[in-house]
């Protein structure tokens, strides 16, 4: 029988805004009789702008990368009084994001007051015999299930939502500009680490991670209402009946096999509160998992939580996080993660869950403010908790210092089993 051991660990998070690509010049093809001619743009970047401004920075169009494929595309073309009339396009090529209709093109009603509203969706699924991706309601076609997991059982990548109007032939013409938002977060995993006591580092290739507050399935819905606060979360709700316990199995250990091949597609959620009394994560936090990792032949699992981040709570729709996991027995452990574009690597800002020094970058950080003459303790106690404590959760390489290097009265240098190489001469006083 395997051994069940089990573990708590510490998390950050590393925040930041998204970079962005510009904008293509605007179509410039003839208007067909009485024809909507649509154009189609993604954003690629965080819920900045509100839905009814058009920032270039913040879209691509549709079909401008090669790597960015999205399918067909569903079009409701919506007026009072009259029944909603569906058509279905697809990218045209060659064209600088225009729309092609598979079928009868939607039209206009030149001549009237009319005014229209356009929805648009994608509705990806997942290869045969996975439950993954979109299911649309046989009755209601801009209507559906969203279920949520990786890319190889979602394709949940393509999946983008639009809504333009109302509006009218005799103000605006044929043309229209939709803009599609992504309902979705994604998360990646880019290496899993374990430490044991006595510091040495392994790799994981292969775990599951399970977060059981998290919404497995949602109602999706095209039309629905949405505000200008943050556009793409609102077209996922809960739904009467949600399904939580969301379940993640990663694996690279196949020769060949990328982090990038096990992204997770998870509804857009709030991190939730602070860690429970005794440093324990809580485990009614949306934000709270747990990993589950074979190692040295035990099965073992640690608890983790994104809750309690200083400047950062909650994952948005259009988001995308990548994440770095450390686990050790004992106790201690990290979580590191940045928001990045969802197409590019760009990412700034850095916020710690606790306070710590998590990376080599951090430690050498901490050496020039401990150096530093007179001591900032202002920059000292950023990477300070419980009081004057500075945590490690990483080895420490030092070995620039040859001689004595002063920890200021009133701190300690809390180790927690890492360890921290000096140079020739050097010693921790």
């Amino acid at each position: 029988m395997k051994r069940i051991m089990q573990y708590c660990m510490a998390c950050i998070v590393l925040a930041g805004t998204l970079s962005s690509c510009s904008r293509q010049e605007e179509p410039q093809y003839a208007p067909d009789g009485g024809e909507v001619l649509f154009q189609g743009l993604v954003k690629n970047s965080n819920m900045v702008s509100r839905s009814s401004d058009f920032n270039e920075k913040d879209f691509v169009l549709i079909n401008s990368s090669t790597d960015a494929q999205f399918g067909d595309i569903r079009i409701c073309s919506s007026t009072f009084g009259a029944a909603d009339v569906i058509a279905e396009y697809e990218p045209a090529d060659a064209w600088q994001g225009r729309l092609s209709a598979l079928n009868t093109p939607l039209k206009w009603s030149k001549g009237t007051d009319a005014e229209y509203t356009f929805y648009a969706c994608t509705y990806p699924s997942g290869p045969e015999g996975s439950d993954g991706g979109v299911t649309m309601d046989a009755n209601n076609p801009m209507q559906g299930t969203v279920t949520f997991g990786t890319q190889k059982d979602t394709h949940l990548e393509s999946f983008i939502v639009a809504k333009e109007g109302p509006l009218k032939y005799a103000d605006n013409g044929s043309y229209v500009k939709l803009l599609f938002y992504r309902p979705v977060a994604k998360i990646q995993i880019e290496s899993v680490t374990h430490f044991d006591a006595a510091g040495s580092q392994t790799p994981i290739k292969q775990c599951k991670i399970d977060f059981p507050n998290l919404y497995r399935t949602a109602s999706f819905y095209a039309k629905k209402v949405r505000t200008d606060d943050n556009p793409g979360d609102v077209w996922l709700q809960p739904g009467e009946d949600p399904q939580l316990d969301l379940s993640w199995e990663w694996d690279v250990s196949a020769a060949g096999a990328k982090a990038s091949d096990y992204v997770l597609y998870v509804h857009p959620f709030s991190f939730g509160k602070d860690e429970a009394d005794g440093g324990q994560p809580d485990p009614t936090q949306p934000g709270y998992f747990r990993i589950t990792a074979t190692i040295d032949g035990a099965e073992k699992v640690y608890f983790a939580s994104l809750a309690g981040l200083k400047n950062i709570r909650e994952l948005k729709a259009g988001q995308f996080m990548k994440m770095q996991i450390a686990v050790q027995d004992g106790g201690g452990g990290g979580l590191g993660c940045r928001i990045v574009d969802w197409n590019t690597e760009d990412e700034q800002t850095v916020s710690h869950r606790r306070a710590g020094i998590y990376t080599q970058e951090d430690a050498d950080n901490l050496l020039k403010i401990l150096q530093a003459s007179p001591l900032d303790t202002d920059a000292l106690d950023n990477y300070c908790r419980d009081g004057k404590n500075i945590y490690l959760y990483t080895s420490v390489d030092w070995s620039s210092v040859k001689g004595p290097l002063k920890i200021p009265d009133g701190y300690t240098l809390c180790k927690q089993g890492y360890s921290v190489t000096l140079g020739a001469g050097g010693q921790l006083e």
